[in-house]
């Protein structure tokens, strides 16, 4: 019996070790909030539209875009009021990579802006007349000769610009950026309209442009300018639209001679399940889309904090491929898995915003406690789908 007992005691004594190593790094763990709407009431910029009485033609061909001859299909054909809408004509430069026979063409690109606005803004808001997504709704939208109602006419509000996933439209992102408007953010959407383009470099030439222009446009803009911070810009992109901001942020193809898209403005950039390249097709009629290398050796120009959320289950753009290419940036990088989670997210969505908000909050914002919560082991709470398997080295 001696020996069991005593064997017993040897147990009990190293669990108690372990236990106590553990303690420290349990301790370290902390919870992100879940994703919630903000304290802050949400305002939009003019998005009424108006369809000709005998248009049979599906509303996606005018969301999406669609290339047709003599002229591209596109949301400018059924803005009620194109003066009040942001819309915007762009030019892709013949010299711009990937222009293809979109060089020097003028393109028009819808914008719009959702932004922290009064309480008591009486505006009400619009039902935009297309129900196949998850929000619909304009909150307190601007009609013709209106100005934007903010929240603090003295305050100068971050910046986020957001660009979509390939041959997706601006509803199918106004839920979740109506959601970082409510949280003090000025957010600015881009209708990309990719169908237009006859390929899909001429597609990624044209979303850089239009970022661009987006950017240009909020910070310049007089109704905008007086009330967003130019020192706190950030690109949030999802699928092909990570691919655009790591462009934007700098990401070039190794060596070629082709001029990097680095636009100096953006100061933090977070990628949803990012689109980092691939070869579309067979030979002889593949087309490489490997934009930054087959190794990412091109984002080691990316400077400027980045995240990714990558989906464990996503074959569009695996996991290892958002990891692999985030360990190449050249400033601090962050990958968190979502368990389970495929390309959509699904009902993962909610996590990978809780984690967008902190990451903005501690970049844009320079939030030291969000800052503490980037960190490995840190969950979102009443989950525990994240694994956060890439982060910068410790200080």
């Amino acid at each position: 019996m001696l020996p069991i007992r005593s064997a017993i005691r040897s147990a009990r004594r190293t669990l108690a070790f372990i236990a106590a190593l553990a303690a420290p790094l349990l301790a370290l763990a902390a919870e992100l909030p879940p994703a919630a709407q903000g304290p802050y009431t949400v305002g939009s910029t003019n998005m009424q539209v108006s369809l000709p009485a005998a248009d049979a033609r599906p509303m996606i061909e005018y969301l999406n875009g669609k290339l047709q001859a003599p002229k591209a299909i596109y949301m400018d054909d059924i803005l009620a009021h194109k003066d009040a809408a942001l819309l915007k004509t762009v030019t892709v430069p013949a010299s711009h990579p990937g222009a293809g026979q979109l060089a020097g063409q003028s393109v028009p690109v819808l914008l719009y802006v959702l932004y922290p606005t009064a309480k008591d803004n009486a505006r009400p808001g619009y039902t935009f007349p297309y129900t196949e997504t998850g929000d619909n709704v304009f909150p307190h939208m601007q009609r013709p000769g209106e100005a934007p109602i903010f929240a603090d006419a003295a305050a100068k509000y971050p910046v986020i610009v957001y660009s979509g996933g390939y041959n997706t439209h601006g509803l199918w992102h106004l839920a979740h950026l109506k959601t970082l408007a409510s949280h003090g953010y000025v957010v600015v959407d881009i209708f990309h309209g990719d169908a237009r383009a006859p390929g899909y470099l001429e597609s990624m030439a044209l979303r850089q442009v239009a970022f661009k222009a987006a950017t240009d446009f909020i910070l310049t803009d007089p109704a905008f300018a007086g009330h967003v911070d130019a020192e706190r810009v950030g690109a949030s992109g999802a699928s092909a639209g990570g691919q655009t901001i790591l462009s934007m942020m700098g990401g070039v193809r190794p060596g070629s001679m082709q001029p990097s898209l680095l636009d100096a403005r953006i100061k933090a950039g977070f990628g949803t399940v990012p689109f980092t390249g691939t070869s579309f097709g067979v030979w002889p009629m593949q087309v490489d889309a490997w934009f930054f290398g087959k190794d990412y050796a091109g984002l080691q120009s990316v400077k400027v904090p980045y995240f990714a959320i990558a989906g464990e289950k996503d074959t569009s753009c695996p996991s290892p491929t958002v990891q692999a290419s985030a360990r190449r940036m050249g400033g601090p990088a962050w990958v968190v898995e979502l368990a389970g989670a495929s390309h959509n997210l699904g009902d993962a969505e909610s996590e990978a915003r809780a984690w967008e908000l902190v990451f903005w909050d501690a970049h844009l914002r320079g939030n030291a406690a969000a800052r503490a919560l980037l960190a490995p082991g840190n969950t979102v709470s009443g989950s525990t789908r994240s694994r956060m398997l890439v982060s910068p080295p410790a200080p």
